[in-house]
């Protein structure tokens, strides 16, 4: 469904619980957590905050992310398919050249109108080529964190790259922006960092202004990298596999950051008048395949970077005093995750009477009435990708993959090991012949082929099949054109992908070791021998 409207809400049915001021909106993004990597799921690993929150509020089991950081991001700040931003292709990767279009209008700007104060603590992953695809060019008043996806958690370096990529941005009393290069943080482990200044901000806060505080962690992204002692405090007795070991220190980390981030919102007496969101930004990567983070998505299919079930249907849940009537529940409604800005936004109407006009239009739909009100979900159908011959729809109960759906389609149990030999969807390619040589291409090949075109399909019933096991495609063709046919209707919307380039001025080692935005714009322009501090 396409939107554009004002958001406003109707009267009846408020949940105020705090009459005298507006919401603030807590919005926490665990990173590459897995399905089955929270213990509420039934998980071998211990998660008790994680749980004792979701309990507290209400579940989101059927929350569907993108299949990677950067693309479930552009999704949930512009409540719009990935497919209409251009970065379908996959994750932005530094000194890349690829961003999110500045022609997109994101959340903060949005909160921004309606009198919040934004800030950005941790992850951005929207690009940095300019100035103006950073945070606070793009609606945050503040940013404490890192521009790229993924980072080392103590000598805060780019993990594949290298490079310095921890920072803090904002403008001053005379609106000046600036920026602060941490490297007097270096060695700090980064989530308590994240978390002592989201706790700094919380402290600080005027109770009379609302804030939306945009939470975005490593945790827990590889590499699992943790303090001394995280392991055998968090990893529970009988995981005596090493990757499963090391990622159970991981999520004590964000186990801590959220009970102290939850103790300060109580303790500043501004939990009374919060709604936390809690979501995991795509599915775990599992043991072996392909970064041996040792995640587990147990019952679905695969895992991060992939279509199926365990790259896209995440631990989601909404916690505080303001669904403390619907604690201890479940919602089984389907729900994308650029569903969240129209959802908050009829929540914060409904609590303050303040509204804001879209600037574009939206694939985002309003929920309010699924989560707050315990009734149907508004949404029929999701669209997860068109991009280069893949085409995957979310439709009712069937979900139908049009060619490839990722790097690998096999199953992974409930400890994170493949219970059947993983099989790469492109075998004819050097890498995926090097793969089946050491025996990881198990003949998982359940497609059929559509009598029309030829494409490789594959349709399942989620509801009866979670785990994607049964194609039903070859007794079902009236459902699958009627999904093909939709998705054909939705064609018009895609923008053309970005690639990635190769760009040499792009690389930190032309800023002295530290990741900046490298383009030479009117009113931009940078001095990179000013090394801890920057003025613009």
């Amino acid at each position: 469904m396409i939107q554009l409207y004002y958001l406003f809400a109707i009267l009846c049915g408020t949940i105020q619980a705090d009459s005298e001021r507006a919401p603030n909106i807590v919005f926490v993004i665990a990173d590459d957590l897995g399905w089955n990597d929270v213990s509420y799921h039934g998980s071998d690993l211990n998660s008790p905050v994680i749980d004792e929150l979701a309990k507290s509020g209400i579940r989101l089991e059927q929350h569907y992310s993108q299949p990677e950081c950067s693309t479930t991001r552009a999704s949930l700040l512009t409540s719009r398919y990935v497919v209409r931003t251009g970065l379908q292709n996959g994750v932005i990767i530094n000194g890349g050249g690829m961003a999110l279009p500045l022609d997109e209008v994101i959340w903060p700007q949005y909160m921004s109108e309606l009198g919040y104060d934004n800030y950005l603590v941790g992850k951005w992953h929207q690009g940095f080529n300019s100035w103006e695809e950073t945070p606070i060019f793009r609606g945050f008043d503040y940013f404490y964190g890192y521009y790229g996806g993924q980072i080392q958690y103590f000598n805060h370096n780019h993990h594949k790259f290298g490079g310095h990529d921890f920072r803090k941005d904002y403008r001053d009393k005379d609106g000046k922006f600036k920026q602060e290069i941490l490297k007097d943080k270096l060695g700090g482990y980064l989530p308590k960092l994240l978390t002592d200044e989201a706790i700094r901000l919380i402290k600080n806060q005027d109770k009379n202004k609302p804030m939306f505080l945009y939470f975005s962690l490593p945790n827990v992204h590889s590499p699992n990298q943790s303090p001394k002692g995280y392991i055998r405090k968090y990893c529970p007795k009988g995981i005596s596999d090493y990757d499963r070991k090391q990622l159970s220190g991981n999520l004590g980390g964000l186990e801590e950051s959220l009970a102290n981030l939850t103790r300060a919102l109580k303790d500043t007496g501004h939990w009374e008048n919060t709604l936390l969101v809690f979501i995991s930004d795509n599915g775990g990567a599992p043991i072996g395949i392909p970064s041996f983070a040792g995640h587990s998505n147990y019952p679905f299919r695969s895992g991060k970077a992939t279509l199926f079930e365990g790259g896209v249907r995440v631990p989601a849940f909404i916690a505080g005093p303001y669904v403390k009537h619907l604690a201890g529940q479940e919602t089984n409604g389907l729900f994308h995750v650029s569903d969240w800005m129209p959802t908050i936004a009829s929540f914060i109407n409904k609590n303050t009477g303040r509204s804001f006009k879209l600037k574009n239009e939206i694939d985002g739909i309003d929920n309010y009435k699924m989560i707050f009100e315990g009734g149907k979900s508004s949404r029929n159908e999701i669209l997860l990708q068109i991009n280069k011959g893949t085409e995957v729809m979310r439709m009712g109960n069937y979900k139908l993959i049009v060619g490839m759906a990722g790097k690998y389609d096999g199953y992974v149990n409930h400890k994170g090991r493949p219970e059947i030999k993983i099989r790469y969807d492109e075998p004819t390619t050097t890498l995926g012949k090097i793969k089946c040589a050491v025996g990881l291409c198990g003949g998982f090949d359940d497609y059929v082929k559509d009598p029309v075109d030829g494409a490789h399909i594959r349709l399942y019933d989620i509801e009866k099949d979670p785990s994607e096991s049964y194609n039903i495609a070859d007794k079902n063709p009236a459902i699958v054109k009627s999904i093909r046919n939709r998705i054909n209707e939705l064609r018009g919307i895609v923008r053309p992908p970005q690639y990635h380039n190769k760009i040499p001025q792009a690389h930190h080692q032309k800023s002295r070791g530290i990741w900046r935005p490298w383009k030479s714009e009117e009113g931009f322009d940078i001095s990179y021998e000013i090394l801890n501090k920057v003025e613009l």
